[in-house]
């Protein structure tokens, strides 16, 4: 009996919203969350029952108040309004199939850890792409560097004036454009791997 009279007063004040609430936007916030407090409460009610169960009279009186206030476009009231009708259903189903409930929740579980993984994964991938990144600037860098110092030394070769500075200078030339080509080598590699993660990225 506590019950229906506690669905009876939920879509009264339901009905009151519909009829008074042009009056006033300031009237309207308050009836709509006074009426979504009493839902509130009832529903904490049922719940600490020794064996909750919401019927459809509960459920649709719910409906109803969440119609309106989804309708009255105030978002505090309608965040509320939501949990608390998605609650009572999943309150409902599992007071009808525990099982179901069991396995949406490791559903959802199995859905968390995913995206975690994924997650993870993305922040790697973003990590080498960094790595990647630089290791292709720094090595361009330096093969540019080290191929102007091999040509500075293929000039000295030339200007020698003396065959043991010219050997020295031509030894420093050799070593430059090993390096140099290294460098270069290295950059082509490192953006190949960069326009790889990039592109899986996307």
């Amino acid at each position: 009996m506590k019950r229906i009279l506690a669905v009876a007063v939920l879509i009264l004040s339901c009905g009151i919203v519909h009829c008074f609430g042009e009056d006033s936007q300031d009237e309207l916030y308050r009836e709509l969350s006074a009426s979504l407090e009493q839902a509130e409460a009832l529903m904490a009610e049922i719940t600490l029952q020794t064996d909750p169960a919401v019927t459809d009279e509960q459920l649709e009186a719910l409906q109803s108040l969440n119609r309106q206030i989804r309708g009255s476009l105030y978002s505090d009231l309608i965040d509320r309004s939501d949990l608390l009708l998605m609650l009572t259903r999943e309150q409902i189903l599992l007071h009808r199939d525990p099982q179901q409930v069991q396995a949406r929740v490791e559903g959802m579980l199995l859905g968390s850890r995913r995206d975690a993984l994924n997650l993870k994964r993305s922040k790697a991938r973003e990590k080498v792409l960094r790595t990647s990144v630089n290791t292709t600037l720094i090595s361009f860098a330096s093969a540019f560097t080290l191929w102007g110092l091999g040509e500075l030394q293929d000039r000295r070769y030339f200007q020698a004036t003396t065959i043991g500075e010219a050997t020295l200078h031509r030894r420093l030339f050799q070593v430059f454009s090993i390096g140099s080509m290294v460098g270069a080598a290295i950059g082509v590699v490192s953006a190949g791997v960069s326009v790889t993660l990039y592109a899986g990225a996307r």
